[in-house]
């Protein structure tokens, strides 16, 4: 695997919208497993965090983590960072906003001691608050690639309530925009490192939906284009 890429190097990665993503997507899974592309990404992502926090001047052994966590594999990646997070140490909490999430993301999360929270009931959601009250970095893994515009609660809530002092990490794109345009959603998350996978997508480079983005790496995950 390549190691994490800084988006404004001389020779940027390319931007490839949501279809032409896919394409590769299935193209390479046609030889490589879903699952080490998946791992390929936390491990990406798990790098860039680390060096964020560092940067930032934030231990890591210790930190609170949370995890805005979505039903899809954009969520996945996220649980699964979550889950190398603990293994540095960090106290790491997955929060779902939706009925469902990634089945072995959650199952290495909590199997590595990470806590899970299902912030749909009351009791979940007042958990997920307080964790995220006092967090450190925030994972931002609610809705990927092909989503639509803006969030939905318990999301758009749970974004709310990020602190100012925490550290936002977006998974390939921010929650919230469209990943193929520059609009800028009412409900977004804005995030101070995204990290993307194979290519920049269009809302990470065009206005004003790049405000979002705050900083970018590109993370090669092994994806192929198909020509």
């Amino acid at each position: 695997m390549s190691p994490t890429q800084p988006a404004n190097l001389a020779s940027p990665p390319p931007v490839m919208t949501v279809a032409q993503i896919r394409a590769a997507e299935t193209h390479t899974m046609e030889h490589t497993p879903e699952s080490v592309l998946m791992d390929r990404a936390a491990e990406g992502l798990t790098r860039a965090c680390l060096d964020l926090l560092k940067r930032r001047e934030r231990r890591t052994r210790g930190a609170s983590v949370v995890l805005l966590v979505g039903p899809g594999n954009n969520g996945g990646d996220a649980l699964l960072a979550g889950a190398l997070l603990a293994s540095r140490g960090a106290v790491v909490t997955g929060v779902g906003v939706a009925h469902t999430a990634h089945p072995r993301g959650v199952a290495t999360l909590t199997e590595g001691g990470g806590r899970w929270h299902d912030a749909n009931d009351d009791a979940g959601l007042g958990s997920a608050l307080g964790a995220l009250a006092t967090a450190d970095l925030v994972l931002d893994g609610i809705v990927g690639i092909g989503s639509k515009p803006g969030l939905r609660e318990p999301a758009a809530r749970l974004v709310a309530a990020i602190p100012e002092t925490a550290v936002v990490v977006a998974v390939d794109i921010p929650s919230g925009l469209d990943a193929d345009s520059g609009t800028l959603p009412h409900t977004h998350v804005r995030a101070d490192l995204t990290v993307t996978f194979t290519a920049l997508k269009p809302c990470l480079v065009t206005a004003p939906a790049t405000q979002a983005a705050g900083e970018i790496v590109v993370v090669d995950v092994g994806v192929e284009p198909t020509d």
